[in-house]
């Protein structure tokens, strides 16, 4: 009988296929499909200004490989499907590249020509790092790696722990990070299991009922026709929701007792409800299923997608909306383990060549926790999302809260702007196009705010489709 209470270490004595999770196979066999795909590889910046040591870093680096299973697995195809293929630690080396000096390369170049690099999955490293010194007190350090070992929770998970060993190794003291008791390959093994039981039916049955008679697909007006491939290629602007607006978002969300993220996501389907013409429709989003508590600080990727209904049928009013939007997230947040393939494959939907049914378009909010980014005599910037000029949806708007100083009447004052990262297919969408739906977004989110009683018709123009 299957124990689906308890993650357990398995053995790695090679008797035991490390199978893969039901995340990780369904971008193996996207990979398979398009060898040469960007789309699922992440890369970042950290950078520090202040003096900053390599060695103690390296050896920082090096720790969080050999704790970490996730960082040292590769792929492969077996007789029975692919698995995972652990490998012994190893010392990272840490390459540095002196960009100082007027003909040194520019930085923006030499990660451009970094993030084009493809990360094979069947040999290591699918996790890599460059130091770029780019003064005498800056220095930053290319992050890249592979989707199939990385999500973005455990990004966050990576920051800490390598702040907390630089820290330690640059004193010459040990690691103070206790050691993981379990690792991602036991809880893919433990999630097969999972997926046989009555947990497992009854998100099941949530699922059927929420999506039952919903759109398959969104249909924006594209500035180009779509094809029957894909190319995955595209681009990822940044645009910046103020900190007095975000404030005003976040006032709303305490007076109706709703996270920020059911307020910008509301409006998010409000924008979408006018650009498409369409009162019933599918906007996915990425939740963590960390939903067990020995998988917190767990490495890998569990990070599930879910279909959100949005629902603008009988012109209800934004502040409605908000209600409906907080029940639909809500339920989804309570069945967030049942693989998104699971979902599709009960409901069937037809297949469209160079489609994705329920999940076209994106709305994830980064707002995972993490500690103090902060080490003694260094100021630590992390830019996640460095574009690779991929795109994995039609469109796929990732929104990071960043703080920022204003000054006003009483002084300055720190507020928390968010920041959107609008990813698109370049197939489908003209830049120009994005920058107005990320203009006509934030003008949304300013009415909403001011008057959430008014009604969706007079910010969708009654329904017809509207220009992004």
């Amino acid at each position: 009988m299957n124990d689906m209470t308890e993650i357990r270490p398995v053995p790695r004595d090679g008797t035991t296929p490390l199978p893969l999770s039901s995340a990780q196979e369904r971008l193996w066999f996207m990979q398979q499909l398009r060898p040469g795909m960007l789309a699922y590889q992440f890369q970042a910046k950290i950078v520090f200004t202040g003096q900053l040591d390599a060695a103690p870093l390296a050896a920082a680096l090096t720790e969080v490989v050999r704790r970490h299973e996730a960082y040292r697995t590769t792929f492969s195809d077996g007789p029975d499907g692919p698995v995972q293929v652990v490998h012994p630690p190893y010392e990272v080396e840490l390459p540095v590249q002196d960009l100082r000096g007027p003909d040194a390369a520019d930085e923006a170049d030499v990660i451009r020509a970094a993030v084009a690099e493809q990360i094979p999955v069947e040999q290591l490293p699918l996790v890599k790092w460059r130091l770029l010194r780019t003064a005498d007190d800056r220095h930053v350090l290319l992050h890249q790696e592979h989707h199939l070992v990385h999500d973005g929770w455990a990004f966050n998970l990576f920051v800490d722990e390598l702040c907390v060993l630089y820290q330690a190794y640059a004193k010459g003291e040990p690691s103070p990070l206790p050691e993981p008791e379990i690792q991602f390959a036991d809880y893919a093994l433990w999630q097969r299991s999972w997926l046989e039981g009555p947990d497992a039916d009854k998100q099941l049955a949530y699922w059927r009922e929420q999506l039952d008679g919903v759109p398959y697909f969104l249909d924006l007006p594209t500035d180009r026709p779509r094809t029957p491939v894909r190319r995955f290629t595209g681009d990822a602007p940044r645009f910046t929701v103020p900190g007095e607006l975000a404030d005003a978002a976040r006032a709303l969300a305490a007076r109706v007792r709703v996270p920020l993220f059911t307020v910008m996501l509301a409006a998010f389907e409000v924008l979408l409800a006018g650009w498409s013409g369409q009162d019933d429709f599918c906007v996915a989003t990425g939740m963590a299923a960390r939903t067990r508590p020995e998988v917190d600080g767990m490495f890998g990727m569990l990070v599930n997608t879910v279909a959100l209904r949005a629902d603008v049928r009988g012109d209800p009013t934004f502040r409605e909306l908000l209600g409906r939007v907080r029940r639909t997230t809500f339920g989804a947040l309570e069945n967030q383990e049942l693989p998104f393939d699971r979902v599709v494959a009960a409901l069937r939907p037809p297949r469209v060549a160079g489609r994705q049914a329920l999940c076209e378009v994106l709305f994830a909010f980064h707002d995972s926790p993490t500690r103090a980014v902060r080490i003694p005599g260094l100021e630590i910037e992390v830019v996640p999302g460095v574009s690779n000029k991929s795109a994995k949806f039609d469109l796929n708007i990732i929104a990071i809260p960043r703080a920022e100083q204003s000054i006003g009447q009483r002084g300055q004052a720190t507020t928390q702007a968010v920041e959107l990262i609008w990813e698109y297919d370049g197939d489908l969408f003209d830049a120009a196009t994005v920058a107005r739906a990320a203009e006509r977004y934030e003008g949304l989110l300013a009415a909403v705010t001011a008057a959430p009683d008014t009604r969706i018709s007079a910010l969708t123009g009654a329904g017809r489709r509207q220009e992004a």
